[in-house]
């Protein structure tokens, strides 16, 4: 019994992670956003979404390097190139999480009752 609710458990938990990613994915609005700086009117620097004709220094802030830069339109491509990527990710994530709950829960339902439990007609 407690093999398959900790079983349960394991399938359920891509489930989510699917879910979560088909979400992020399925809520992407298309508009570019840099996690890098934006530089814009001299010495003024942001990070968040970009307009058109912005270029984004990407950075690696663990180390403080860069890591090149990235167009508005390179940025969206980027963008939804990953937002691709997570929905299919999560797609798969998600069939197979709920694939094997229902696999435990058949299982279970299906298994025999333990020797020396009477069983109902």
């Amino acid at each position: 019994m407690r093999f398959r609710g900790l079983l349960l458990g394991l399938f359920l938990l891509p489930a989510v992670v699917g879910a979560y990613l088909l979400a992020g994915a399925a809520t992407e609005d298309g508009t570019p956003r840099c996690d890098g700086i934006i530089e814009e009117y001299g010495d003024a620097e942001r990070s968040g979404p970009m307009k058109p004709g912005e270029t984004c220094d990407l950075y690696d802030f663990a180390d403080g390097r860069s890591q090149g830069t990235r167009s508005y339109e390179q940025q969206r491509k980027a963008q939804e190139a990953k937002a691709s990527k997570d929905g299919l990710v999560g797609g798969v994530c998600l069939v197979y999480g709920l694939a094997g709950a229902c696999a435990v829960i058949a299982g279970r339902r299906a298994a025999p009752a333990p020797p020396g439990k009477p069983t109902l007609p």
